[in-house]
């Protein structure tokens, strides 16, 4: 048996781990833990939840955690950051930017010197790209459906020409205005940020994991290195 713990970014993925990713390990004996960064307390004391924008937030929670388990041989650890708005003190970033034009080197990089900083065997770094909501891209039907009945597809076809330069959906643009989840939020007049954590797993569910994983090869490549696991347990 593989326990694996996940630091996540937000509530949403901290669902998608839950409800998607962890029925599928399930049967592979490999359990999910998805867990969020402490990033703050409230004025009553009670501890704050979530992405930060420090990297020793995140750091500082792997380590702690790596350290707890030390003795525990099934037990490993990665996460599921987002690229986009990455923390401006990650290890190598500046170093990184010389690969920025070929995405899949960048990130690469990027994943490398965040193993090395960790410096643990059991610990599998995993940055998205470029951010969570990209998954939701691998069926725009279902993004279509989720908002609107398909038989008007004045959505559909918004989101295909917004999308048509991109052969590839793990490389649509990571800008404050061009990035996945700027997108959705244009093409819903608003309402999926208010409502992603609940309207994301729906879409994603409606997609399943098997589309997700041709459409996003570094996204497949995580979980074929989490799956690897089960044969050390």
């Amino acid at each position: 048996m593989i326990n694996l713990y996940i630091i996540v970014e937000g509530d949403s993925e901290e669902k998608f781990v839950k409800e998607i990713l962890s029925s599928y390990f399930w049967e592979k004996n490999i359990f999910l833990h998805p867990e969020k960064v402490i990033t703050g307390r409230n004025r009553f004391g009670k501890s704050c939840k979530g992405g930060g924008n420090s990297y020793k937030l995140y750091k500082n929670h792997i380590v702690k955690q790596i350290k707890q388990f030390a003795r525990q041989k099934s037990y490993y650890f990665s996460t599921m950051i987002d690229l986009y708005a990455l923390p401006s003190d990650f290890p190598k970033l500046t170093e990184a930017k010389r690969y920025y034009q070929d995405k899949y080197r960048y990130i690469e990089f990027l994943e490398n010197a965040f193993s090395e900083d960790i410096g643990s065997k059991k610990f599998i770094p995993y940055i998205q790209l470029h951010e969570y909501e990209t998954l939701l891209f691998s069926n725009i039907e279902a993004i279509a459906d989720e908002y609107f009945d398909l038989e008007d597809d004045k959505l559909l076809q918004t989101i295909k020409d917004d999308i048509s330069p991109y052969e590839n959906i793990e490389l649509i643009n990571d800008s404050n205005e061009t990035a996945p989840s700027k997108r959705l939020d244009r093409y819903t007049n608003g309402n999926y940020c208010g409502q992603k954590t609940v309207t994301s797993i729906n879409i994603l569910k409606k997609i399943g994991l098997s589309v997700i994983r041709t459409k996003c090869k570094h996204f497949d490549s995580w979980l074929q290195k989490i799956e690897s696991l089960a044969s050390d347990g």
